[in-house]
């Protein structure tokens, strides 16, 4: 059995290798090639020949290599169900084989092509923060014969890095952050926090703070340590804070903690650019020496980039939104009388799929759907538009070539791959569970659920407004038709009960999130 100095000494090599694939990633600023940076720095540091990284091909169910050591091109598609890290991912665990010709899951097919042999194998799946597979990770001939169990636990440790860079390129923030809670077992300091500058504000913003978790901190760019570290991007090692002029004692007086000594490193953008700072506070033993500012600089490499890609991912966010505003605005335009008809329709739908327990992921997505819903409606004739009557047979048949034309249109946007779903989605809003709509007739599972939400949401909108030719329905009127509806088997019951609900909430007609899109949606 070890003893209590051999497991902290273990403890704190396997921490020590962590910190130098830190170290290394923190310094590269080009997010394309920090998977393979890691995949490298991990080879190299477990003493392995090669390592390959797989992500998932959903549509194929295929693992495709984005990076192979040792295969020109990193050429390499393998089927899901096939191999050991195949097996890792459909396990959800890792997997330490000692003689891979040996074990039933290898698949020497790869071998065969490359003139390799494979021996030994540490194979793990990558998983995001929401439980989702990504791909997997395998690592080759281990040099000295096998994998050991300290090697799983920094293969493990650089995998979770691996899913937070792989996951369309971005880091989350908060995640990151939670390297200052290891980093505070490794130093051995009592308090850290990450400050990140609010340039609208000219505020510092705790995005983490260790024993304070509860507290909302935000500072002066220009006063105390960490602002003047944000400020000139420039380290700072404080020995005796309480008698440095640089330190402000107000925080330690407003909550009677006291401050003996600090260091704070800065956060810094890919082109040099000031972003924040970390702060570490009171040493537990002695002064912070060189190598704690090693420690918290790899961490700030880290955190920089986090911060980084959250604020690129925040503009990204924004730029799409404002578009999608920009075409329902364009529909709006054609017709001011219906006008913010698909937004309305957004606020229905979501109000409908809050009731129905949609995540929030799940809630964007429909939101999406809703407003563009009607973007076909761009290729209708003005005399059909706006007619002031009922439309006579051909007139209507060319009104539902509206749907086909969504779908065409939407198919061409690049949305990403969390609104692959939304052209299929927002085109079938026409479709009947009885397979009488269009434009494809879609019968009972076959149309999207989220277009079952916006067909009800489309009804009840159109039936409650004032159109050209006659003035809105009472909202229980409509309810009725739409009864009517689902007895006929037209529109699901669960939908119609869930709008019934929400429309019976105090304030029905306030927007259940902001359908003015935001950077946090």
């Amino acid at each position: 059995m070890q003893s209590k100095q051999q497991t902290a000494d273990e403890q704190h090599r396997h921490y020590r290798q962590l910190m130098e694939i830190q170290r290394r990633v923190g310094t590269e600023r080009d997010i394309a090639r920090l998977p393979d940076i890691v995949m490298r720095e991990v080879s190299e540091l477990l003493g392995t020949d090669r390592s390959t990284l797989f992500l998932m091909d959903w549509e194929t169910m295929q693992l495709r290599a984005c990076f192979a050591q040792g295969v020109e091109g990193n050429a390499i598609v393998v089927p899901l169900r096939m191999g050991i890290v195949g097996a890792a991912i459909i396990q959800r665990k890792i997997l330490n084989i000692v003689n891979a010709y040996q074990h039933p899951y290898f698949n020497s097919g790869t071998d065969e092509l490359t003139g390799y042999t494979t021996e030994s194998i540490l194979a793990s799946p990558i998983i995001d923060s929401n439980g989702m597979m990504l791909g997997g990770v395998e690592l080759l001939n281990k040099k000295t014969g096998r994998f050991t169990q300290e090697d799983e636990k920094t293969f493990t440790a650089a995998v979770q890095r691996l899913a937070a860079l792989t996951h369309d390129g971005m880091l989350d923030a908060r995640r990151a952050c939670d390297e200052m809670a290891a980093l505070h077992g490794q130093i051995g300091f009592d308090r850290s926090s990450v400050f990140v500058t609010d340039k609208a504000s000219g505020l510092l913003v705790a995005l983490y703070s260790e024993g304070l978790d509860k507290q909302k901190i935000t500072l002066t760019v220009k006063l105390g340590v960490a602002g003047l570290v944000a400020l000139t991007n420039q380290m700072l090692l404080i020995a005796d804070a309480q008698s440095d002029p640089r330190f402000d004692s107000s925080f330690d007086k407003q909550t009677g903690y006291c401050t003996r000594n600090i260091l704070c490193v800065p956060l810094q953008g890919s082109n040099g650019e000031a972003l924040g700072a970390i702060q570490a506070i009171n040493k537990l033993a002695g002064n912070f020496d060189e190598q704690d500012i090693e420690m918290l600089s790899s961490i700030a490499g880290i955190i920089s980039i986090a911060i980084e890609n959250a604020m690129l991912l925040k503009d990204s966010d924004r730029q799409f939104h404002s578009i999608l505003e920009v075409l329902a605005a364009s529909i709006d335009a054609r017709d001011t009388l219906t006008a913010g008809h698909s937004t309305r329709v957004a606020q229905l739908a979501i109000g409908i799929g809050r009731e129905m327990g949609f995540a929030e992921a799940d809630i964007d997505v429909l939101r999406v759907s809703a407003i563009l819903h009607d973007y076909g409606k761009i290729g209708v004739d003005d005399c059909v538009l706006k007619k002031n009557g009922k439309l006579d047979a051909s007139e209507f048949s060319h009104m539902k070539q509206h749907a086909t034309l969504t779908c065409d249109i939407l198919e061409k946007i690049y949305f990403a791959r969390k609104y692959r779903g939304v052209p299929l989605i927002a085109s079938s809003h026409h479709e009947c569970l009885d397979g009488s709509g269009y434009p494809n007739g879609l019968d009972g599972n076959e149309i999207p659920f989220m277009a079952k939400i916006l067909s009800v949401a489309d009804v009840y909108e159109a039936l409650t407004a004032d159109r050209h030719y006659r003035q809105g329905m009472e909202p229980e009127q409509a309810l009725t038709i739409l009864e009517e509806g689902v007895m006929n088997n037209k529109f699901d019951a669960g939908v119609l009960a869930a709008l019934r609900v929400y429309l019976s909430q105090d304030k029905p007609d306030e927007l259940p999130v902001e359908i003015r899109f935001s950077a946090s949606d």
